[in-house]
């Protein structure tokens, strides 16, 4: 393929361009607030099953709390009724099978009342433990958002240079010949390398030194015929300057 040597220069410049161009999308992808997010997953994920339990543990206690106050407040009301009774009855039999039940009334508001105080001391213990857990979770979910955030600026400066270089890219391209450039982006696609410099006996593309007998074949070659890198396959610009 004919090409001259200023467009040859060209393909080096934009493989320059395109070579910024993946060290950014690698740069994008290596962020070191992504790796640290990544890192805190099993952090984070013991933080909110601690606070899970913790929240079901003090949710069932309250229940139970909720219960034995429902069950005091029963027993309240039929203390209050037999009291009543005993007050309006004139039947002695009557009034001593009440005064028997408000003994047992009396016995039973007792338990639930000894129930729902060891309880309540419970539950102090659990909500200042459930305190603890909302705090670590809290401090870990602001780690998280720091670097989410820090990731997304990282991005977003990434992104704003890459988008001035792709820019740059597109100018650089429009001066190419389109066979060279459709040449240059299938060798770049399948190799990763589309174009690199001849420097002295070493090949850019392989950073190997050329044999005495390939080297000898591509310096005789015609200045505006493409030559490719015997070991890489990438076009090879020699510099006629050098």
């Amino acid at each position: 393929m004919k090409a001259s040597p200023r467009q040859q220069q060209l393909l080096l410049n934009l493989q320059d361009l395109d070579t910024a161009l993946a060290r950014m999308r690698r740069r994008r992808q290596q962020l070191p607030e992504r790796a640290e997010l990544e890192a805190m997953a099993d952090e984070s994920q013991a933080a909110k099953q601690a606070f899970m339990a913790v929240q079901r543990e003090l949710d069932a206690q309250q229940a139970e709390i909720d219960r034995l106050e429902s069950d005091i407040e029963v027993v309240q009301q039929r203390i209050t009724r037999d009291e009543q009774l005993i007050a309006a009855s004139t039947a002695a039999k009557e009034a001593q099978s009440l005064q028997q039940e408000l003994e047992v009334l009396a016995r039973r508001w007792g338990e639930l009342e000894d129930k729902e105080l060891e309880l309540l001391e419970a539950a102090e213990d659990t909500q200042q433990r459930f305190a603890a857990v909302t705090h670590d979770l809290n401090q870990v979910d602001q780690r998280r958002e720091a670097l989410i955030e820090a990731i997304a600026a990282g991005e977003r400066e990434i992104d704003a240079a890459a988008a001035a270089v792709a820019e740059e890219r597109a100018g650089l391209a429009a001066e190419l010949q389109r066979d060279l450039l459709d040449h240059y982006e299938q060798l770049r696609s399948r190799l990763g390398i589309g174009a690199a410099r001849l420097r002295g006996k070493i090949s850019e593309a392989s950073n190997m030194e050329l044999a005495p007998a390939e080297l000898s074949g591509i310096l005789a070659t015609a200045p505006d015929e493409l030559v490719h890198c015997p070991q890489s396959g990438a076009i090879l610009v020699r510099t006629f300057d050098e």
